[in-house]
């Protein structure tokens, strides 16, 4: 539970989120604020207004905000003077209020209102589902960055005007004093991002997600300060996590050495900026205006000046301490995305083909059909395209592509018990023609497919025919070198699979996949084996990856879930028209043999792209991979 410093005026400590947003790391001209939505931001607003106009802004003290998690109490009477104050919550769902005694029950901004004497005390709760947060980026991976990124955050605004006194409005004042600190970070090369550069209201929840979502090197919030003794002065700077306090030290010594103000010290509170960002986070209040000598000081440009040099140099200093810039430049990732899986495959038909002759349907709810598909579409230079088991007049979207794309040709694959018969009478009153490959099973549906990609080369990838990571993983490998996948079962080779490679000749095995996956025994019995395995399906991807780095094309990289494969499926033919690679990742955290295999390619990798939203592949997840920004 953290209090937001006492005062008469609510101090938001916040700021606007973009949860859709473009930060251009390598090429000027992109916006480096963040854009707000209809979030946080506007709802907290807007329950503001309504109480205000509810109990009439002339009854009302605007009271400091308060943090706590969920199960977490409080009893309000102890944090102010608020001795027969009686106190209610404007959304129990979120936090429950019995005799004054607060308690967090689901994550969200509420706010809660005390009554005396028909005066009434307004203060924001934001609850939380998270107890603490820790850096997403490793400090090797952080040293690798070509440019350092620091957020600024002027406090307040809007509605909300923070504190006030001797002629001072503090979301005014910091407002001024954070564009000075980034046109002069910004002077020396380091990229800043700002939670506003206008008037605007923001809540505490999209303050520290607005930062985290860019995961920035350091996050200073700006604010000032004030108290009811007109005495009060000094400057003060506040830190919650260990990493925190390095930061905080600088900033707090700058201030002091460069204004000569009364050292209040560099002080841990559980203040909702710096606890909920997963970066170096201070909070810094430079002064009371509450004290007229200071507010005096404050209104005077030069002594200003002392304030945005502090902040400028003791953040520079923090940084070049801390934080070793790499000469490899600096990793973006691109999303492709659509509104599900099927539009993914759209999206990427779109930006990969401009027109096609060929084109694959396999169907996009489940993946052993279509898990040998990516060899054939390279061979005739073909997009994979998910449907569904449902008519073409059914989706739409299907026939506008293959019209405005002029596809003549179709392989179905897999059969009609997943990709209805119906399909293709209607692909050839379209004027397309078709071709169903497939089988009783999967491992016949391999085989159909493998006769009509060939063995060219006398090649052949092997894999389990029961799950579907593996066979990505050789997907694009397989299609630039020709060959054709096959599926097997773990510890039997189907018949229809050996005759196959009876049939042919047959110079070259890679197995895919270690022991657990396709036994020893299978193994042994195919021609000259390979096998390209590891613990798991991300050592296994990484392992294929290692064996044919010489023959990838790093121009461009994918990343895509390693938990499903609809995604993953619908690029590897995109990968393989241009000799690209499919990386495999977890969805919930950073697997190390991935990020290993980024950073150790990092001079020779161009462009990223990520298959999928950031509720599928969270940034977090790929900052820890080693990728500075995600758009």
């Amino acid at each position: 539970m953290g209090v937001l410093k006492k005062r008469k005026f609510l101090k938001w400590i916040l700021s606007s989120i973009i949860l859709a947003f473009i930060i251009n790391f390598t090429f000027p001209g992109l916006k480096t604020i963040v854009k707000a939505e209809e979030s946080s931001s506007y709802k907290v607003e807007k329950m503001l207004k309504e109480i205000v106009s509810k109990y009439g802004e002339e009854n009302i003290i605007f009271e400091d905000g308060i943090y706590l998690s969920i199960g977490e109490t409080i009893d309000i009477s102890k944090l102010n003077n608020y001795d027969g104050v009686s106190w209610k919550s404007e959304n129990e769902d979120i936090l429950k209020v019995d005799n004054n005694i607060l308690t967090g029950f689901n994550e969200g901004t509420t706010f809660i209102v005390g009554n005396k004497e028909s005066k009434y005390f307004i203060k924001e709760v934001f609850v939380s589902s998270q107890n603490s947060n820790v850096r997403a980026l490793s400090s090797s991976i952080s040293g690798l960055k070509s440019q350092y990124v620091v957020y600024i955050d002027p406090g307040h605004g809007g509605y909300d005007p923070g504190a006030s006194g001797n002629g001072i409005i503090e979301k005014n004042i910091v407002l001024d004093l954070g564009l000075r600190v980034k046109a002069k970070l910004e002077a020396k090369g380091i990229k800043v991002i700002m939670s506003r550069t206008s008037d605007v209201f923001v809540s505490l929840e999209d303050r520290s997600k607005g930062a985290n979502y860019v995961n920035p090197d350091i996050f200073v919030s700006i604010h000032i300060n004030s108290a009811g003794a007109v005495s009060a002065s000094g400057i003060e700077t506040f830190y919650k996590k260990d990493i925190d306090k390095p930061l905080a030290n600088k900033l707090q010594n700058k201030l002091i050495n460069y204004t000569g103000a009364v050292n209040r010290g560099v002080k841990w509170e559980d203040f909702h900026v710096v606890r909920e960002t997963r970066m170096p986070a201070s909070l810094v209040e430079c002064g009371f205006l509450s004290n007229v000598n200071e507010a005096n000081n404050m209104k005077n440009w030069s002594y200003q000046e002392k304030l945005v040099n502090s902040i400028v140099d003791g953040s520079v200093e923090y940084l070049v301490e801390n934080i070793s810039l790499g000469e490899n430049g600096t990793l973006l990732g691109s999303r492709i995305y659509g509104e599900d899986r099927y539009e993914t495959s759209y999206e990427i038909f779109q930006r990969g083909w401009s027109n096609a002759d060929y084109a694959i349907l396999a169907y996009g709810s489940s993946y052993p059909d279509a898990l040998c598909a990516t060899p054939l579409a390279v061979k005739y230079n073909a997009p994979i395209i998910l449907v569904d088991n449902v008519s073409l007049s059914s989706q739409p979207n299907v026939i506008n592509l293959l019209k405005s794309k002029g596809v003549k040709n179709v392989f179905i694959v897999g059969g009609s018990g997943i990709i209805p018969t119906g399909v293709e009478n209607e692909l050839r009153s379209m004027g397309i023609s078709n071709k169903r490959l497939g089988g009783l099973d999967r491992y016949e549906t391999s085989v159909a497919i493998a006769r009509e990609v060939g063995v060219l080369n006398g090649e052949i990838a092997v894999v389990q025919g029961l799950d579907f990571a593996d066979g990505l993983s050789m997907a694009s490998i397989a299609a630039k070198r020709k060959m054709p996948i096959l599926l097997t079962e773990k510890n039997n080779l189907p018949s229809v699979v050996s005759n196959f490679m009876k049939e042919n000749s047959i110079s070259k095995s890679f197995v895919v996949g270690g022991n657990g996956v396709v036994s020893d025994s299978i193994y042994n019995t195919l021609p000259n084996p390979e096998r390209l395995g590891g613990l798991d399906r991300y050592e296994t991807n990484t392992a294929v990856f290692n064996r044919f780095k010489n023959e990838i094309n790093l121009s461009s990289i994918y990343i895509a879930s390693g938990l499903d494969f609809p995604d993953a499926l619908s690029v590897s033919a995109l990968a393989g028209k241009n000799n690209n690679f499919v990386l495999l990742t977890n969805t919930y955290a950073a697997e190390p043999v991935v990020r290993d295999l980024i950073v150790n390619n990092r001079k020779s990798i161009g462009e990223i792209f990520v298959l999928g939203s950031d509720r599928l592949i969270a940034n977090n997840v790929l900052y820890g991979l080693g990728i500075d920004f995600v758009r």
